[in-house]
């Protein structure tokens, strides 16, 4: 529900509607540039390695929980950037803290679970606490710099309205709740799957592997300008989040009555469920859906489907700012 969804991100970008959202994100578009997120690039990389450098040959790896962890260690340095790394540490399990609340919740067979007084429910509220104190003081440090710094945080404190205002103080801790939890999660659903599927691609993986091997440097790793030449990695991602798209349904709602174009009448006030899972398998744009193949999202076979057949970030005035 809204009432849900305000609760957990508060009144950021996600949940705000109409003139709110379109002013909301006029003022975040810059924070989420290309050109900036490519200055976290050295962040990806040292917490990809730090990862790696914890493997050993022939053990067993649980994917999905290391990839959790790696995106939200990345997430976390990019928010806080100079912060003390036991900061971070608590950020980051004040987070694991609240995701583990929401699984809670969306798991719960009973209608009133966010009701009952759980040991669940009280880590909840504790992990809220200490991620509004961690936030709050270093939004209150950077306030007083009079240049953003290179972390998220700072350029969300010195980021503008079109009239000159910044952000309030509960502003920033909403857009920040958001970023901590989507902005890594989803993330994490993406590579998982991309690993699962190409452990049974053994041509998709070994192209994988041998476009990064003609791209990477012993001393520079690969960064944003890397990027344009690993055209297959882009491909594999994108086939994997059309077959497992890590948001598989949104939600509209209809502000007037409408028509759509198949003549369907919808009535103001509407709710309309639009699932990427459907949508991506659909045989007419995709054939032989179920089959794992990059090579749909070569260049010229993106061109000769319709806009709206591959959605993974949503689409409209509220696609994901997060997409790049």
């Amino acid at each position: 529900t809204g009432a849900r969804s305000r609760r957990f991100f508060g009144s950021g970008l996600v949940t705000a509607v109409g003139p709110a959202h379109l002013r909301q994100r006029r003022m975040l578009q810059p924070v989420f540039h290309h050109a900036v997120i490519g200055n976290f690039a050295a962040i990806i990389t040292e917490c990809a390695a730090e990862m790696i450098g914890h493997w050993r040959d022939g053990a067993i790896v649980d994917v999905h929980e290391e990839m959790l962890a790696v995106s939200q260690r990345t997430t976390a340095r990019a928010l806080l950037g100079e912060e003390a790394d036991r900061v971070v540490e608590r950020f980051r399990a004040a987070v694991t803290t609240r995701r583990r609340y929401q699984e809670y919740l969306l798991g719960s067979a009973l209608p009133f679970a966010d009701s009952l007084p759980t040991s669940a429910r009280r880590d909840y509220a504790r992990a809220h606490r200490e991620i509004d104190e961690i936030v709050a003081n270093g939004v209150a440090w950077r306030r007083t710099a009079t240049a953003p710094g290179g972390d998220l945080l700072s350029l969300l404190v010195h980021a503008r309205y079109d009239d000159g205002s910044g952000m309030s103080d509960e502003q920033i801790s909403d857009e920040v709740r958001t970023l901590s939890l989507a902005g890594y999660e989803t993330v994490a659903e993406a590579l998982s799957w991309s690993w699962y599927l190409l452990a049974g691609a053994e041509d998709s993986e070994s192209a994988v592997w041998a476009e990064v091997d003609g791209v990477a440097t012993v001393e520079g790793g690969i960064g944003i300008p890397e990027l344009a030449r690993l055209p297959w990695c882009r491909m594999v991602l994108a086939e994997s989040m059309r077959l497992y798209p890590p948001t598989w349904l949104f939600v509209r709602v209809a502000q007037t009555d409408d028509v759509l174009p198949s003549g369907v009448f919808i009535a103001a006030g509407s709710k309309i469920y639009l699932s990427q899972w459907v949508m991506h398998r659909n045989p007419r744009h995709f054939p032989d859906p179920n089959r794992f193949d990059p090579r749909r999202f070569a260049p010229e076979a993106i061109a000769s489907r319709p806009r709206f057949t591959y959605l993974p970030f949503g689409a409209g005035r509220r696609l994901c700012i997060g997409e790049e």
